[in-house]
């Protein structure tokens, strides 16, 4: 379930990204009760000002959709604190000014709930099981002839970063992410003892990996169709 902010006596939902909350424009609209569009229009006449990476990101469609539930054909613009108290510097009614105390000191500065910090250290600790099962298929990939099985510790690593839209780094990934990382990892740890059990070639269990978790996007609605065959082209 979604956590939930009231600022302004409106639910807002907290979103997060690169482990800090961030808004969109239609939140700053809502909670400082301006016309649909304020924001944005604010932020495009002074985009010259604003950092991405810094004061702002961007997310695709796809990952608006897959990372917030957010539906964005021309993409998802998230504002941190910084970028937001610099987009609001015009707001100046007495509404903006109360505002501004309410989502910095209530959104912003809260700190990551610990539900995320527990994630990630499940995460951590699935991610050793799995390593010990790469090691394993490293040596068995090397007794099968394989030139360059350490690379497996970088291709499957990869993978599992990908399938879980995870771009970058771990320690910057979100709830929803982090649940996905956790359960394509043991797919990846499943397939690779299983393959190796009934003696397959080490190539075929890699392939099985590709597979098996192209499978589970499709199954969880992390990615169409259309962008699974793109991804494991």
């Amino acid at each position: 379930m979604a956590e939930i902010e009231k600022i302004n006596n409106t639910d807002l939902t907290v979103k997060v990204y690169q482990n800090q909350r961030v808004v969109t424009f239609k939140d700053i609209d809502t909670v400082h009760e301006r016309p649909e569009g304020t924001a944005r229009k604010r932020f495009n006449d002074n985009k010259k000002h604003f950092i991405e990476g810094e004061d702002y990101f961007v997310r695709n469609t796809d990952e608006a959709k897959k990372e917030f539930d957010i539906i964005a054909p021309n993409g998802l613009v998230l504002m941190n604190e910084q970028g937001y108290l610099m987009l609001v510097k015009s707001f100046t009614d007495d509404l903006a000014w109360d505002v501004q105390r309410q989502l910095v000191k209530s959104y912003f500065r809260k700190k990551q709930p610990l539900y995320w910090q527990e994630t990630r250290q499940a995460a951590k600790e699935n991610r050793l099981l799995e390593t010990d099962s790469i090691k394993e298929f490293v040596a068995y990939a090397k007794w099968q002839g394989s030139q360059h099985a350490d690379r497996y510790y970088y291709h499957l690593t990869s993978l599992a970063n990908k399938a879980a839209g995870i771009t970058e780094g771990r320690d910057k990934a979100g709830i929803q992410q982090l649940n996905s990382l956790t359960l394509i990892e043991h797919i990846i740890k499943e397939v690779i003892r299983e393959g190796m059990v009934e003696g397959e070639y080490y190539k075929d269990i890699y392939t099985g990996c590709k597979e098996r978790i192209r499978q589970f996007k499709e199954i969880s609605f992390l990615s169409s169709k259309k962008n699974a065959k793109k991804f494991y082209k």
